[in-house]
């Protein structure tokens, strides 16, 4: 088994609380209706930080200097589409780089939200 790195250490360091909005999974009742599923907040602790201006100018325009990248522990599964609510601004989350073969943590691409979204 490859040693893997530990990062968490630095990653707490820089960590901060943020709200997580999950949606559950839909699922039908009892007479066969679909229901959506319902959103579950947590408090989460983990490394928002700008993004680097290279992976913005890389981005061709998709990604601007509101956006973030998210590291948090990789015990700490994050879905897609998932939103990320810090000191009053809204992100979805867009992407993930999973680095979960060879360090302790996940680094997820956050996009940030208008209020007109």
């Amino acid at each position: 088994m490859m040693s893997q790195f530990n990062f968490m250490k630095l990653i707490g360091k820089y960590s901060v609380t943020f709200d997580l909005i999950v949606h559950s999974e839909g699922d039908y009742d009892d007479i066969g209706r679909w229901q959506d599923g319902e959103p579950i907040t947590t408090k989460q602790k983990g490394a928002l930080v700008v993004l680097p201006s290279q992976l913005i100018y890389q981005s061709g325009g998709r990604l601007t200097t509101l956006d973030r990248q998210l590291y948090i522990s990789k015990s700490v599964e994050i879905p897609l589409k998932s939103k990320v609510i810090f000191k009053g601004a809204t992100y979805h989350v867009e992407s993930m780089n999973p680095f979960e073969d060879y360090a302790d943590f996940n680094s997820y691409i956050l996009k940030a939200v208008s209020s007109f979204d």
